[in-house]
């Protein structure tokens, strides 16, 4: 699918330093879309001498370093020719910020991403009109970033789950899961903090059979996710709170001539 790149806007900066931007939609941005809705931050922010066109994305330092390093960091230098960098926060995060006119201009216009508030956030109409494997991939961006996998009595039923505040975005990603033949369930819940109430819209894939659907047509790229599905493949079970490292070790420890996890 070719995009419409009309509105797209280059700086001088953006001119200057090679900035691209893709022309059609392929997995690789349709992917990168779903990290953005899942984890991303874009706002135009404007100072006295200056407007800043800012794009950001942030995770857990542990168990997202990797995944920033070896798959997101490459994924925008190859969409858009972008150099970036790893930032460790006080926090304990991991972040890329950057700022690009043509970039911003490009997810905002060209893809049909909102700007930051993602305040009721869909799935963007391009990917909602796209082939199967440009919507999973989509998924599983989002997924990879902002969805979890749990394994529940005794770490042994994995639960694929994904939690949102916008109904757009799930009743969308509803009907995108369901074109894809993989059975979820799905709920509201009310909460409050601090007297506010709160509505978290929730979709979960539960059982080993759909977790198996999930893998052969979405999958992971996230390592976070991965280490948790292999571990529990490996061995039959998980330990909750266990970090990629320890998963690592695990896997690395079974691997060995002869290699029992228990010795």
């Amino acid at each position: 699918m070719e995009l419409d790149l009309s509105k797209v806007e280059f700086s001088h900066n953006d001119k200057r330093l090679g900035i691209k931007v893709p022309t059609e939609l392929t997995e690789d941005l349709a992917y990168f879309m779903g990290v953005h809705v899942g984890d991303g931050y874009m706002k135009i922010q404007k100072r006295k001498s200056a407007i800043d066109y800012k794009l950001q994305y942030s995770g857990h330092f542990i168990n997202e370093y990797a995944w920033y390093q070896f798959i997101l960091s490459p994924l925008i230098n190859k969409l858009f020719n972008k150099e970036n960098y790893l930032k460790k926060s006080n926090s304990n995060s991991v972040s890329i910020c950057f700022r690009s006119k043509a970039i911003l201009t490009f997810m905002h216009h060209a893809c049909g991403i909102q700007l930051s508030p993602k305040k009721n956030i869909d799935v963007p109409e391009i990917i909602k009109n796209a082939n199967l494997s440009i919507k999973a991939a989509f998924i599983r961006g989002l997924v990879d970033t902002d969805g979890s996998l749990v394994f529940k009595n005794s770490g042994r039923n994995p639960t694929i789950d994904i939690s949102t505040s916008s109904k757009a975005l799930y009743d969308t990603l509803q009907e995108l899961i369901s074109e894809l033949g993989i059975g979820f369930y799905s709920c509201v819940y009310h909460t409050s903090r601090n007297l506010t109430p709160i509505i978290q819209y929730k979709i979960q894939i539960n059982g080993k059979k759909k977790l198996a659907k999930w893998i052969e047509l979405v999958g992971f790229s996230s390592y976070n996710h991965l280490t948790k599905y292999l571990v529990w493949k490996t061995t039959g079970s998980l330990k909750p709170y266990t970090n990629i490292h320890e998963r690592i070790e695990i896997l690395e420890k079974k691997k060995r001539p002869g290699g029992d996890l228990n010795s």
